[in-house]
């Protein structure tokens, strides 16, 4: 299949032509493995979630390099150690690709995936693998939460040289409610541990809870869990799901929970220990309104920037600053600012001074230096998804619109575009060693010239 390029509406910028997309052809020789400085194990690259690739040559001439036809809808973002390219579909398999070529070097299919029709919550179907896996670049091993049938989550961990299973167990969410559960946030290494986070569906379906829960890098031994002290709802649902402090405490950001009276851990940014025992947390001062609206504060994870202070938006769109070693309870933020009706849902991207926030019209860059927060500048009407930075350039697919899109970093001005069809909500790119991987539905592109 070939995605074709269209004209752009104002021919003031360069337009691209995707790469022919195929079904992966068997590599003659295994992709190297052997971690670089480029790679990108996790989502945003690093456990803080800044989404920068720090050895990307400056931006030349973006180019189709090659595409793959997969046998799932990508919503979760691709991970690379090496030469080899990790990627995970809804149909619940893993497949590792050779970075330069798109071959397939291996494919695992962890299980038959779950059909949401048949059940009372139904976000899409089917649904498999949904959050993107993370890869220990240490014992290479690469992790993934896969959703089978009748209605229960596993946590796998694979070989990337050879796709095979390594080690595997059932995830128990104590009190949770598995066919209206959701894996959308992205796994996190960190403490000897990976952590897994978990919400519900859209509309707030059923008896579902919000998790956080905690393994042994070899999946054995007993779990640590987290659970906001809610009846019910209360996800940790956002794309980049946890996010990890230089000291190895984690920030998780929260949904909707069901009170408006009590406060019971909905809408915070809550400061979890390596055990995942609650330390801190913020609110906003209106949080019981935000449950009422189903205005998550938790649609966006927190985002670590300089001088000791966390960037948090949610849905409502206020950006808050909180301190990150005193968070401040109930309306405890340093500053406060509207982002100019940003609903935001996603992962930001943070390159000082400015933190790239995923609107539902647009991308806005929120200048956060200095201990100021006010919004800089915004991109063009788009369906934003998470965007990332590499070769100096914002990456961010408009994933209703169907397009790829780099913009100037300090501006927001339009770099070049490229047609790549309809994605995944929220969906975010990866970049490793001068490539850009474009999940695009069940299509996986790939762009030289980062």
């Amino acid at each position: 299949m070939t995605l074709l390029a269209t004209c752009s509406a104002n021919g003031s910028f360069p337009e691209v032509p995707s790469p022919d997309a195929v079904t992966p052809p068997p590599c003659t020789s295994a992709p190297s493995t052997v971690p670089r400085a480029s790679d990108w194990p996790v989502y945003h690259r690093t456990r803080d979630r800044h989404a920068v690739d720090t050895n990307s040559p400056k931006f030349g001439t973006l180019k189709g390099a090659w595409g793959v036809l997969l046998d799932g809808t990508l919503v979760g973002s691709p991970v690379i150690a090496g030469q080899m390219v990790v990627a995970a579909t809804e149909n619940n398999t893993v497949y590792g690709l050779a970075a330069a070529t798109g071959c397939l070097a291996w494919s695992n299919h962890l299980g038959p995936p779950v059909d949401a029709t048949k059940q009372p919550c139904r976000p899409f179907s089917p649904i498999g693998i949904t959050s993107t896996p993370a890869i220990d670049l240490a014992t290479g091993l690469a992790y993934v939460v896969a959703y089978l049938q009748p209605a229960r989550f596993l946590i796998f961990a694979l070989d990337i040289a050879s796709g095979a299973t390594r080690y595997q167990r059932v995830i128990d969410l104590p009190g949770g409610d598995p066919p209206t559960q959701l894996s959308r946030a992205a796994l996190a290494l960190a403490n000897g541990r990976v952590y897994a986070g978990f919400g519900g569906r859209p509309g707030d379906c059923g008896d579902y809870r919000g998790f956080v829960v905690g393994f042994a890098l070899d999946l054995a031994g007993e779990a640590d869990v987290y659970t906001p002290p809610t009846r019910r709802q209360g996800a940790v649902w956002a794309p980049p799901g946890v996010t990890v402090l230089d000291d190895g405490d984690l920030l998780v950001a929260t949904g909707n929970s069901e009170s408006t009276t009590a406060y019971d851990g909905g809408n915070s940014v809550v400061r979890l220990s390596p055990a995942l025992k609650p330390l801190d947390f913020f609110a906003p001062s209106n949080w019981a309104d935000l449950n009422s609206r189903d205005f998550d504060l938790g649609s966006v994870g927190p985002t670590p920037v300089d001088g000791g202070r966390v960037f948090q938006v949610g849905k409502e769109g206020i950006g808050y600053l909180l301190d990150v070693n005193h968070l401040g309870g109930v309306g405890g933020q340093l500053k406060s600012t509207s982002l100019q009706g940003c609903y935001a849902i996603g992962g930001t991207a943070y390159l000082a001074p400015y933190v790239y926030v995923p609107c539902d019209h647009g991308m806005k860059a929120v200048d956060v230096g200095g201990g100021t927060i006010h919004v800089a500048w915004k991109t063009l009407d788009i369906r934003s998804g998470s965007p990332i930075v590499a070769g100096g350039v914002v990456w961010n697919i408009d994933f209703e619109g169907g397009y790829l899109y780099g913009f100037n970093a300090r501006d927001g001005t339009v770099v070049v575009r490229s047609r790549v069809g309809v994605s995944a909500h929220f969906v975010s790119p990866s970049s490793s060693n001068g490539r850009l991987f474009v999940p695009a539905g069940k299509y996986l592109l790939a762009y030289s010239g980062i």
